[in-house]
């Protein structure tokens, strides 16, 4: 498993570095459960998470956590949608 230090940033930063670099940025990984089944149950919390690096590079630099509330009512409106966001800095391996 890759290492790597998570540091908070804004979605100002996250929005230039993708805008700028959107023709060389790739996901990584992603995880998305907008039906809430994985954390709570279904139909309590939705999520989706994208790490993003640069094509051809080891590691990835960016990534964003979205989560959201889910309305019985209404199970595809997002209610109360929240965004972290992430630099991400590859550690380098002692071993």
């Amino acid at each position: 498993m890759s290492d790597y230090t998570r540091l908070t940033t804004s979605a100002e930063v996250y929005a230039v570095i993708m805008a700028r670099h959107r023709d060389q940025m790739v996901a990584f990984a992603t995880f998305s459960d907008p039906d809430g089944t994985f954390n709570g149950g279904p139909g309590i919390r939705g999520r989706m998470d994208t790490t993003w690096g640069i094509a051809g590079c080891d590691y990835p630099i960016l990534e964003i956590n979205t989560y959201w509330d889910i309305d019985p009512t209404q199970p595809h409106k997002r209610v109360n949608q929240t965004h972290s966001y992430f630099l991400l800095m590859a550690e380098k391996d002692e071993t």
